[in-house]
């Protein structure tokens, strides 16, 4: 019986196949065989035969198609999976568009596909070697392109405490010219071993431009050139593990991470698995921060108060690229704070200055030019200085002392400060940017409500009832103002309001509000923690 979900599923499968019936494909079940008319570059019409297979995933994934005889004599090189199905679309196709649904034009892609995989494939810059091979799904092999790419040889590699992450390091490492013979009660045929320096080593190599996939050792071996030979004996000796092959394909650069593995029995040959790798240098890190985080990467920025928010607005900035962090607070992490905090348990008792530089330092990139001060701002002299070295202060300290002081020194030192805070336990977010500019004004203060506070024991502070999710998006807030005026694109008003819940008006529509600059009101503004 069918399940009521799959009703239209399965009214849409019946009809892709009664049209492949009509073009004379014949089958039962999800798979059905049948005629394919293409056109090879002589311009005389080939018949071939192709099996089509209707996945469970069909139709939000494409179907898996075969050649099982292309109807002239052709070898598949590229866009072929190593189970010898086609490749035909990317993943990132959109399923809603998908051309997979509509029996003509899947047949049409691949009459496409068999004519430039008989043509060789022209121009194709598909640099995914991987997708040919069998795959090491448990392994990790990471690299340091920056480094790597003048690197050749065998080198030595550095496995990660989980041991399913392997480093291939820069560090040459000569191989082993005698393998050592294994003790007597060893393996079977007591066959020669290296030490332990020899071991789990990598060969890095340039095999150049690639004509034809690599499906196994003996498509790999001719391209390894003169080194081929010693690759093969190190291999088989079990010393070098895995392979780091640099390759271009009409022009485009890949690179093809392996492990390899001594052959399993006599008459086997090398066993080869493509593994994922993942380069590791700043700039493959960087490529997915902000477009501007070259130029936000030579602004010092000082962040006060790495609470709740202002933590959060630190791991955002740092991401972004503002690398260049003083982050300034007195107080030491409590366990209460962990909930909307980034640090994590581990850094209970540590200053949470020192706490946040120690979670920025887990992303992988360089921590140097973060300073964490353990203090409290609360003198004019402080503030001056502290705005005289920075380009930009962001002021998440929830503390109206802090922000008045920061908002005087701003117009004295003539350095912004973008200032946040959080009110109405959560409802409202605020970010308010020193010193004014023009006819500027700030939005007047949101009138406080006498909302209970919730108590800490061994804290003398009222506690906030303002939920984590507010958190995060004040310090998201704060994040975009101040990289508005960090890259002087100057988009922003002076006061940010985004309302988290709505309240009474003019406060009582969800979203960023529109602020409406109105000469002469106050810029002192009543912060509420």
């Amino acid at each position: 019986m069918t399940q009521a979900w799959n009703r239209g599923l399965t009214a849409e499968r019946d009809r892709f196949r009664r049209v492949l019936a009509v073009a004379g494909f014949t089958g039962d079940g999800a798979t059905v065989r049948g005629p394919l008319r293409w056109y090879p570059s002589d311009g005389v019409a080939a018949t071939a035969t192709i099996e089509i297979t209707l996945t469970a995933a069909w139709p939000f994934g494409p179907p898996q198609i075969r050649v099982i005889d292309a109807g002239i004599p052709l070898t598949p090189t590229f866009h072929q999976n190593h189970d010898g199905s086609l490749c035909l679309w990317p993943a990132e196709t959109p399923v809603e568009k998908a051309p997979w649904r509509e029996p003509a034009l899947l047949l049409s892609k691949v009459a496409g596909w068999l004519h430039q995989t008989e043509a060789g494939w022209p121009d194709d810059t598909a640099c995914d070697l991987e997708r040919y091979l069998a795959a090491d799904p448990l392994l990790l092999l990471l690299y340091d392109m920056s480094s790597l790419t003048i690197t050749r040889g065998c080198v030595r590699t550095r496995t990660e405490t989980d041991g399913r992450g392997v480093t291939v390091t820069d560090e040459k490492r000569q191989p082993p010219t005698q393998p050592r013979r294994r003790k007597a009660g060893g393996k079977p045929g007591n066959a020669p071993t290296p030490g332990r320096r020899y071991r789990r080593l990598a060969w890095i190599a340039d095999i150049g431009e690639i004509g034809t996939p690599i499906r196994d050792w003996a498509s790999l071996y001719p391209l390894l050139g003169a080194d081929a030979a010693e690759i093969a004996h190190l291999i088989s000796i079990g010393s070098v593990e895995f392979l780091v092959l640099h390759y271009r394909r009409s022009g485009a650069s890949g690179v093809l991470a392996l492990t390899v593995r001594p052959p399993s029995s006599l008459g086997a040959t090398i066993e080869v698995r493509a593994c994922e790798s993942a380069d590791t240098s700043t700039t493959t890190r960087m490529l997915r921060a902000d477009p501007a985080a070259h130029d936000l990467g030579v602004h010092r920025v000082a962040v006060v108060g790495v609470g709740a928010v202002g933590s959060f607005v630190a791991d955002l900035l740092f991401r972004h690229g503002v690398q260049n962090l003083t982050l300034l607070d007195g107080q030491l992490l409590r366990p209460g704070n962990l909930v909307r905090h980034l640090a994590g348990n581990s850094w209970v008792g540590y200053p949470k200055t020192l706490a946040v530089k120690g979670k920025l330092s887990t992303i992988g990139l360089d921590t140097t030019h973060v300073e964490p001060r353990h203090a409290t701002l609360t003198t004019p002299e402080q503030a001056i200085a502290l705005l005289r070295e920075h380009d930009l202060v962001v002021d998440a300290s929830a503390d109206p002392r802090a922000t008045a002081l920061l908002a005087w020194a701003s117009d004295i030192a003539g350095r912004p400060v973008v200032s946040v805070c959080v009110e109405r336990h959560g409802g409202i977010i605020r970010v308010d940017r020193f010193p004014l500019r023009g006819a500027e004004r700030h939005h007047p203060p949101v009138r406080a409500r006498g909302e209970a506070t919730g108590a800490e024991h061994g804290c003398d502070d009222p506690v906030s009832l303002t939920p984590p999710t507010s958190v995060v998006a004040a310090a998201e807030l704060a994040c975009r103002a101040t990289i508005d005026e960090l890259t002087t694109r100057h988009t922003m008003p002076a006061t940010l309001l985004e309302i988290i819940e709505p309240q009474e008006t003019p406060y009582d529509v969800r979203g960023l509000k529109p602020i409406q600059r109105v000469p002469g009101l106050p810029r002192a503004l009543r912060r509420i923690a």
